[in-house]
């Protein structure tokens, strides 16, 4: 084995893990182990006979990278186990970057089981450390074409801007689709217009392009769409703090 290959221990069995660690894996990274509750290899590693762990006080193994791929709540408890020879990685948006090691944060979703689709999606590398930075950086670009480098401030700002861009508006859209269904009205009437307010907010102009009773101030539509919502009282409220937000963001004269 080259003196140069990079040793990995895989921590976590979700999407993160299985498609990053398998990408990895098949750019020429060594799967040292693995970590997870079950202290099982997830499903579709080639290094099946790798050592399996339970808990990260456990490992005994000799590897570089400890790729923390778990529940946000749980990375830094996971880190405090570390034997120290491991440098972690975690790939969170939202915490902050570990004491020592670094953070490579994918700035779209991993999808399950996925690591051929791996190679387009940005990454975001963030350290306290400059030399672990320039590893990070050359550590993902073994398998990302888009790698950026930011501070931990801009890359915990780009998780919250992520927030309202990909997961509210999913959000709204799977609203939507539930609503058409239980009206009985095809889904197909308004792909077209979502595909229009897609393309309008990718090329930056989603506050031109904003419409609706919200905008407009008609009072009366209002009232009337949120008596049909009467059955749904959370819905209600997501349509009252949306038209709130979209009359105050527009009553908001431009800088």
């Amino acid at each position: 084995m080259p003196k140069d290959t990079t040793r990995v221990i895989v921590f976590g069995s979700g999407n993160v893990a299985t498609s990053l660690g398998r990408a990895w894996e098949s750019s020429g990274v060594v799967i040292a182990g693995f970590c997870n509750r079950a202290g099982v290899v997830p499903p579709g590693f080639i290094s099946t006979k790798a050592p399996c762990f339970k808990k990260a006080s456990e490992i005994d193994v000799i590897a570089d990278y400890a790729l923390i791929a778990v529940r946000d709540d749980v990375i830094f408890p996971m880190i405090d186990q570390l034997p120290q020879h491991l440098t972690p990685i975690h790939f969170s948006g939202a915490q902050p970057n570990p004491r020592r090691g670094g953070v490579i944060w994918c700035a779209q979703s991993v999808q399950p089981n996925n690591p051929g689709d791996v190679k387009n999606i940005p990454m975001i590398v963030t350290s306290n450390e400059e030399a672990i930075s320039e590893k990070l950086m050359a550590f993902a670009k073994r398998i990302s074409s888009h790698v950026l480098l930011t501070t931990e401030e801009n890359r915990q700002k780009g998780h919250l801007i992520a927030v309202f861009a990909v997961n509210f508006t999913n959000h709204a859209l799977a609203v939507a689709h539930e609503l058409s269904e239980q009206a009985g009205i095809p889904w197909d009437w308004f792909v077209p217009m979502i595909d229009a307010m897609s393309k309008g907010a990718m090329d930056g102009k989603a506050y031109e392009r904003q419409t609706g009773p919200g905008l407009r101030g008609e009072d009366a539509i209002i009232s009337s769409q949120l008596k049909a919502l009467k059955a749904h009282p959370t819905l209600q409220e997501l349509y009252k703090a949306t038209t709130a937000s979209i009359q105050n963001l527009h009553d908001k004269p431009k800088t």
